[in-house]
């Protein structure tokens, strides 16, 4: 079973997922209903180094993807960052990415090698260098 934690940040508009363990689809839907619904931000960014995305098939991908699509109408022109290590996560990933496209999300995807370099990417320095607890939530 996977464990999720995130993080909210108002400013920047941005919410980080940190993600290690055995990945399921219903752990992965679980954090968005908990976070899209309650706290949307639109920026996500979803820390997958610790991450085992093995277990997901293509239709858990599907599965996840349409659930991400129902929240996006949440979250104000909604961005989404993956930060993977593991070459064998990598192609699951883009395949998430090319599933969400195919199924019209409104939803852009992008995949970095770090959490740095997605945020180095949109601009910002991290957020929750120096996070206080209470800003702290997990799934």
């Amino acid at each position: 079973m996977a464990q999720i934690k995130a993080y909210h940040s108002k400013d920047p508009d941005l919410t980080l997922f940190l993600v290690s363990g055995s990945v399921s689809a219903e752990d992965l839907i679980a954090a968005m209903e908990a976070h899209y619904g309650a706290e949307p931000s639109s920026i996500a960014v979803w820390d997958l180094w610790e991450a085992d995305l093995s277990g997901l098939d293509m239709a858990a991908l599907v599965k996840v993807s349409d659930v991400a699509s129902g929240y996006a109408r949440n979250r104000k022109d909604p961005r989404t960052l993956f930060a993977v290590k593991r070459e064998q996560e990598k192609p699951l990933v883009r395949l998430y990415e090319k599933i969400s496209e195919l199924r019209g999300s409104p939803i852009s995807y992008e995949m970095f090698p770090s959490r740095a370099a997605a945020y180095q990417h949109l601009g910002l320095e991290d957020p929750f260098a120096a996070a206080p607890a209470a800003r702290k939530k997990s799934a």
